[in-house]
């Protein structure tokens, strides 16, 4: 089966180690040239995932048209804002039949749209599925035991997506709640910011990281239940698992936002230096939009959102998380 991945940044090119290590051939696009060229001449990809030696049995494309007409499943990693602009012009080309997995984790500021919802959209002829979990990019492309989530299809649909990914330290289970498995990858970035607040002013204790990540779980499962997911879903792998490995990962983009911040930075600093800010500060607006709609308090989102928008201060989260939930 041919496999197709758009977008080999970190998350990408690590799933695509991860099926050609089961035996299947990928197909990867990448918008930078420079990516593509070192993947296919030294099967390296030091802009995104270093120290990794890539399998030969990935070929990187910057021909997006060709990896859609020739894919049987079609992997998406890209950013979520990216999606529409990247997948829209060219979305006619995808052969009959193809199946589209989304592991993208975002809402387009334009339409309200979460990713899968828009991926959806724009391949309305196709089994559309969404892949969400505790994946740490970098420690499951060196074999690292990962346990993710597959949703958004029957288990005829879902079981042949699984064998490409399944292996003796890679798996994925299967839930039909695939709202509440995309929301449970969204809302995560958000609270990860605001556990970096903590650790950026070297609040390190276990019993706040416990209460903050437990307050932040239950307000996620609020959230995601007023929108119309499954509360349960929100207490598995991609909810509270999703949840601890962001925001406790000295790798992720959305815990480190939390802790430049803390540490005296501004949002439009770290953008100017990074290029691209992180899904959690680009989805907080919207997450708070809909809160507000449905009538479902999400104080510790607003809470966060003070911060990064210079209203309030690191420390001034920290004492009203203490003040507001740990005494009340």
């Amino acid at each position: 089966m041919q496999v197709g991945i758009i977008g080999l940044g970190n998350l990408g090119t690590a799933l695509a180690q991860l099926i050609t290590g089961n035996g299947y051939e990928v197909l990867g696009w990448e918008h930078h040239p420079a990516v593509v060229a070192e993947i296919n001449a030294r099967h390296t990809n030091t802009r995104y995932l270093p120290d990794v030696a890539l399998s030969p049995h990935l070929v990187a494309t910057d021909r997006l048209d060709e990896l859609l007409a020739q894919s049987a499943a079609v992997f998406v990693t890209l950013p979520s804002a990216f999606i529409r602009a990247t997948l829209g012009p060219l979305a006619r080309h995808l052969g009959p039949g193809a199946v589209v997995v989304n592991l993208a984790k975002g809402i387009d500021r334009t339409t309200g749209q979460t990713a899968y919802q828009t991926v959806s959209a724009l391949f309305p002829q196709h089994a559309c599925l969404m892949l969400a979990g505790p994946a740490i990019a970098s420690e499951f492309a060196r074999g690292l035991p990962t346990l993710v989530v597959l949703a958004g299809g029957s288990p005829a649909t879902m079981l042949p997506v699984a064998r490409l990914l399944d292996n003796n330290h890679f798996r994925a289970r299967f839930s039909n709640d695939a709202l509440g498995v995309e929301l449970g990858g969204i809302l995560k970035n958000v609270y990860a910011i605001g556990l970096g607040f903590f650790d950026g002013k070297q609040v390190t204790s276990a019993n706040f990281r416990a209460a903050y990540l437990t307050l932040a779980l239950e307000e996620m499962a609020r959230l995601g239940a007023g929108l119309g997911a499954q509360p349960e879903t929100f207490f598995y792998l991609a909810g509270m698992g999703d949840l601890l490995a962001t925001a406790l990962s000295a790798q992720s983009h959305n815990r480190r936002l939390g802790e430049q911040i803390a540490a005296g930075r501004t949002v439009a600093e770290i953008e100017a230096a990074s290029g691209l800010l992180p899904e959690g500060y680009q989805t907080l607006r919207l997450v708070l939009l809909l809160a507000e709609k449905i009538h479902v308090p999400a104080p510790l989102a607003l809470g966060i959102w003070h911060v990064l928008s210079g209203h309030a201060t690191a420390e001034g989260f920290i004492d009203a998380f203490v003040r507001d939930f740990i005494s009340a």
